[in-house]
């Protein structure tokens, strides 16, 4: 009966914060989206539908921050009401009172890996394709892409990964709207948005009386593509499933290429649940003191600092790990075992 009690007061306490912080950065995501209304065939409803799927992924970002505010909302209702006093005079421990809340943990942990496994890799395509499709005209055909690089129109096949495009075929055209060049390949490494390092190469020339063939292992290809089209195709970093940025950073070291950029990444969502537990069992001390030494009001707003502050240093931390090329799991670690580590702190001190 305490268990269900203290879950329910702490799932009454985190829903209403996240369902605040989720429409805030959906607001502000809606506000940048309706800035490209009137682009292409680029609509108020196309803005709308983005933002939506972009829920999973802002669901996300913010779900540390509600899991401390969360435990400060939900316990401190009862502890400005006594209940948590006159638990702790009944002899229930602290220990005994976070109990619920990682059990809590253990549903958000398994519901996050698999959001970020299936629903954000899907709905972030999705998004990209809907922005390519209304402002550059890009088509989706199933797992076919086709989209113009100036002159010429591209064909991609299927992608691997989320990151290698496959199965490429480039169509060349002349002035008159004749095909000049087919250049044909197994797969290609993005450099960038206008920059592909095309594998297993076959090249046609079309000449007025014969096609001319030739091979070559690689060929970088220089295209027009652009940012938005290739997105629309190629996944963004922090889209990536944690399953395809594994199998990418195997592609890529077998591959002799760098691969440390994608190794903070995957770090990053691996690190995850350790953050939300640190988060979580940090807002437990805020509710076991006492009341008249600090209202509600000023302990949800101590929380939200403190929540604010952790979002920074996570980012700090990661932009100094890209730019120093430190090591991605301790840099990944770093800000949520210090959080873990005051949280404990603190629990032990209030006992």
């Amino acid at each position: 009966m305490l268990d269900r009690h203290l879950f329910l007061s702490l799932i009454r306490g985190g829903s209403p914060v996240l369902l605040g912080l989720v429409g805030l950065f959906a607001f502000i995501e809606l506000a940048e989206q309706l800035e490209d209304v009137g682009k292409g065939t680029f609509s108020s409803l196309d803005a709308l539908r983005i933002v939506a799927f972009s829920i999973p992924r802002i669901g996300i970002d913010v779900l540390p921050v509600t899991c401390l505010l969360g435990t400060v909302v939900g316990l401190g209702a009862l502890a400005s009401q006594s209940e948590i006093t006159a638990m702790r005079a009944g002899g229930v421990s602290v220990a005994r009172l976070a109990r619920p809340l990682f059990g809590l943990l253990g549903i958000l942990i398994v519901s996050v890996a698999a959001v970020q496994q299936y629903v954000i890799p899907d709905f972030e395509r999705r998004s990209a394709s809907l922005r390519a499709h209304a402002l550059t005209g890009t088509s989706v055909q199933g797992n076919e892409h086709w989209t113009r690089s100036g002159s010429s129109l591209v064909r991609v096949g299927d992608v691997r990964y989320g990151m290698i495009p496959l199965d490429i075929e480039i169509y060349e055209f002349d002035a008159g709207g004749g095909i000049v060049r087919l250049t044909q390949a197994a797969s290609a490494d993005v450099i960038s948005a206008n920059e592909w390092l095309l594998h297993d190469v076959t090249v046609t020339r079309l000449d007025a009386d014969e096609a001319v063939r030739s091979r070559a292992d690689r060929l970088p290809w220089q295209n027009r593509i652009g940012a938005e089209r290739l997105l629309a195709f190629v996944q963004a970093e922090h889209a990536l499933a944690p399953a395809d940025l594994f199998d990418y950073i195997g592609y890529l070291d077998d591959n002799g290429l760098d691969t440390h950029r994608y190794r903070l990444l995957l770090w990053q969502q691996l690190s995850l649940p350790l953050g939300l537990a640190a988060m979580a069992l940090l807002g437990v001390p805020f509710v076991t003191g006492s009341t008249r030494a600090m209202p509600l009001g000023a302990r949800i707003t101590l929380g939200g600092a403190i929540g604010i502050a952790f979002y920074l240093l996570e980012r700090t931390v990661t932009q100094f790990g890209l730019l120093y090329q430190l090591p991605a799991a301790p840099t990944s670690l770093t800000p949520n075992v210090l959080a873990l580590g005051v949280a404990l702190l603190a629990l032990v001190r209030r006992r």
